[in-house]
């Protein structure tokens, strides 16, 4: 495999575990926000420390139901809890509104739960089982019919029932074993949410602040494609008690203003994303820190089954040949990526190299041959659109696409159209599976398991490569009818049988088999896994008493806990 530089980070999800646009940062001068009203409250110590934190990926959705991109998920897990949650640095599960980590059936098909007492909202209603079960039912309900219809997906074709025999009492029972699904309910979509804001019949992406969850914090103000302020819930009574007073969290379209905000001291915190170019110029700024974390995301292109162009099996193979994965990292990157050839990245459970082994890319002839086959020629060229946000993954996102589009014309069959849409309205879109043949995205996985490298692009309509689609009673989606329809239900088949089975070495070989028919139907095309990094000011810290505290105790899984950070004079 070439650009070795990333496994060690796969190693160590391996080993513990057994993914926006902005406006510019507003100028308006932090605003600190007393305790809510709505409930009589402890009295709080007037605001010593804010922490600002800038981000160039926006919000897209703050409702559990719906809310799936890694800025979503990090805002709403901060205002909330889950019942069992990785530890803060690491991927160890640990009870969190659970008093264990629960028991299992013997058939592995119910799983339940004893929530821990005190837990309430930051307005100080209290949360109990009941309210607790009908609150994730919203995801079984209504998650469906939610704008993005992504969030779900991690309870639907798993979730038979979710209820509550008594107030102390929480039961899921699965539609089939789940090997993974413990890991599931650490995920963002299975906190519990506020009655009030989040409604039994209706998906609310923006509420209007203030915004209560059991967690550490509350957001007292939001401002969308500006800035999110969270201050701590009163009522909080877990372990990641608050280190400062208030959190603000900016957003900005451009990472080059981001990045002068930090050095500058406007900010504190410059947190994703930030180009490999920049990050190289502010490792040389004595008051800086800049960490490279134990983690990160891939990239990769979607490709829309059900639209053309990419309904076209050669044309699909076409762009694969045609891709040269080596040229972006060392051309776009300075090497500071690694090229991938599968979804499922290397040191993960049953990866290979497939699209490697299949397409060999960059492979030009063969790239011409397929487009032959299907009609092309350079008198008739294939025309397309190729679709990126030129924000949300950092300043580089646009220089890749570049590149991508003179690989492709490089065939001389094929005339690309690069198109661009600010990210919440694009992520929708993309995913949503309607609008765009096909698309440049980022992933990073939900839980650390192999399944959530495979499964998402293929199940319920797949992120937007619709191989498949939903049907009531079904736990995986049906495949299409057409082109790609048998090999569809032979590879819903394969995961369906890797997701279940209890037998590592079983699920391994099933996943090499799945990998296999993925590359051949082109589901998506993975191109390189980027890693993570964060940049603070030297008078910012983590905690001690995590892991990782030199990152601001950000693991493997990129999660962000705002409870750590503690800032000096």
């Amino acid at each position: 495999m070439k650009h070795n530089r990333w496994f060690p980070v796969i190693a160590i999800v391996i080993a513990t575990s057994m993914i926006l646009a902005a406006c510019a940062a507003p100028t308006t001068a932090p605003v600190t926000t007393t305790a809510p009203t709505q409930a009589a409250a402890p009295t709080t110590a007037p605001s010593k420390t804010t922490v600002i934190i800038g981000v160039t990926d926006s919000i897209a959705s703050l409702d559990p139901a719906d809310a799936y991109a890694t800025r979503d998920w990090e805002e709403i897990k901060n205002i909330s809890r889950t019942l069992v949650r990785w530890a803060p640095g690491e991927l160890t599960l640990q009870p969190d509104l659970a008093t264990d980590m629960g028991t299992i059936s013997d058939d592995g098909l119910t799983y339940t739960f004893t929530l821990v007492d005190g837990v309430k909202f930051g307005d100080g209603t209290p949360l109990d089982a009941t309210l607790y079960a009908a609150q994730l039912n919203r995801l079984l309900t209504i998650g469906p019919t939610c704008p993005n219809d992504v969030a779900d997906s991690l309870a639907v074709p798993f979730v038979d029932s979710i209820t509550a025999p008594d107030a102390k009492t929480i039961v899921f029972k699965l539609k089939q074993p789940t090997a993974f699904f413990i890991q599931l309910l650490a995920t963002a979509p299975y906190v519990p949410t506020d009655p009030n804001t989040f409604t039994a019949d209706e998906c609310n992406l923006f509420p209007t602040a203030p915004i209560y969850g059991v967690g550490p914090w509350y957001i007292s103000q939001f401002t969308p494609k500006e800035q999110i302020v969270f201050d701590p819930n009163p009522y909080y009574n877990g372990d990641l008690t608050p280190q400062s007073d208030q959190i603000i969290v900016r957003y900005y379209n451009d990472p080059n203003t981001m990045a002068l905000a930090v050095q500058n001291g406007e900010i504190d915190i410059a947190w994703r994303f930030l180009s490999s170019e920049q990050i190289t110029a502010l490792k040389k700024i004595s008051d800086l820190n800049v960490e490279t974390i134990d983690g990160g995301g891939i990239r990769y292109l979607i490709m829309n089954h059900t639209m053309a162009p990419t309904d076209d099996p050669n044309v699909d193979k076409a762009i694969a040949s045609a891709i040269d994965r080596n040229a972006i990292a060392d051309t776009v990157y300075q090497g500071t990526v690694s090229p991938i050839y599968s979804m499922l990245p290397p040191g993960f459970l049953g990866a290979d190299k497939s699209f490697d082994t299949m397409y060999a890319a960059p492979n030009i002839d063969e790239a011409k041959k397929y487009l032959e086959a299907s009609g092309y020629s350079e008198s008739n060229p294939l025309v397309m659109d190729l679709w990126y946000p030129p924000e949300h993954y950092g300043a580089s996102t646009a220089a890749v696409m570049e590149l991508i589009k003179s690989q492709l014309e490089a065939t001389g069959e094929m005339q690309v159209n690069l198109q661009s849409q600010e990210w919440s309205t694009y992520v929708t879109n993309l995913t949503g599976g309607q609008s765009y043949a096909c698309g440049f995205l980022g992933w990073f996985f939900d839980f650390p398991d192999s399944s959530n490298y495979l499964d998402p692009f293929v199940y319920n309509k797949g992120e937007g490569t619709n191989v498949t689609v939903p049907q009531s009673g079904s736990a995986y989606g049906v495949p299409i009818t057409g082109t790609f329809e048998a090999d569809a239900t032979q590879l819903v088949n394969l995961l369906n049988q890797a997701d279940s089975s209890s037998d590592q070495n079983e699920r391994a070989t099933l996943y090499q088999q799945a990998q296999q028919i993925y590359a051949d139907m082109v589901v998506t095309i993975p191109l390189f896994f980027v890693a993570e990094h964060v940049t603070y000011r030297s008078n910012i810290h983590g905690d001690s008493n995590f892991a990782s505290p030199q990152t601001l105790n950000i693991g493997p899984n990129i999660e962000f806990w705002y409870s750590v950070i503690s800032k000096t004079p």
